[in-house]
């Protein structure tokens, strides 16, 4: 069943049972939900929180690892490479914007960041088309990969997107979203099949979570735009967390 809501901004009145943490200030403006998720990466997102998330991600393994606004992060069972390059990066004043990980699993991940980006047996175009992002100007925000493997992505760039071998209807619904000044933000695969499109304050679903989907709405009804979503390799679980 198709799934799609579009958010006006309001107050922050109605959105309950949701993680929070910090400060009163900091609780207003950061909100997140998570599901069947790993206990230590959720009370590891109670703590970090308050100072936005900027990535939450799982690896194919259910490892998965947390980045936020202030340059924050912590991983359990990610690669040791990519955790490595993650604090490199961070040090050398980087905002991340998306740590990602291909479904094959291995030493395969990528890193995108304010000023540059490093990835490791991502699929190659993939690969030429964020660095084609880069040169240009742009920054890439944000990268998915659909369960299936193979040549199959979603690359996210500030004022653009560029998807390969995806759903068509979840490329086609990019595409509209787009139109009219909205810009895609986040693009999101579930390992049971199904997709979700973030556009600001608007998302569509397809054949995600019933829960899950019904949070998202519970996050725009209260005025929160979707940041993240995550979805876990593992037990159906997954993970939703605002924009400050």
């Amino acid at each position: 069943m198709d799934r799609r809501g579009f958010f006006t901004l309001t107050g922050a009145a109605g959105l309950a049972t949701l993680g929070l943490t910090g400060t009163a200030e900091a609780a207003a403006r950061y909100r997140f939900f998570n599901r069947r998720i790993p206990d230590e990466a959720h009370r590891r997102m109670g703590k970090m929180a308050s100072a936005g998330i900027t990535s939450f991600s799982f690896t194919p393994s259910n490892g998965w690892v947390i980045v936020t606004q202030n340059g924050g992060y912590f991983a359990r069972n990610i690669p040791d490479e990519c955790f490595s390059k993650l604090k490199q990066l961070i040090a050398a004043g980087n905002r991340i914007h998306c740590v990602a990980f291909p479904p094959g699993g291995g030493n395969s991940w990528v890193i995108t960041g304010d000023k540059t980006f490093y990835a490791r047996n991502i699929p190659d175009e993939c690969y030429r088309k964020i660095l084609a992002y880069y040169k240009s100007g742009q920054q890439v925000m944000h990268v998915a990969f659909p369960p299936g493997g193979g040549n199959s992505w979603v690359v996210v760039a500030t004022n653009g997107f560029f998807a390969r071998n995806i759903d068509e209807e979840c490329y086609q619904r990019m595409r509209t979203m787009s139109r009219g000044g909205r810009r895609i933000t986040r693009v999101a695969f579930p390992y049971t099949g199904g997709w979700t499109v973030i556009a600001g304050n608007a998302f569509y679903a397809r054949n995600i979570d019933e829960e899950c989907f019904q949070q998202m709405k519970k996050f725009g009804a209260a005025g929160y735009q979707i940041h993240n979503v995550a979805f876990s390799p593992v037990g159906n679980a997954w993970s939703l967390s605002s924009r400050g």
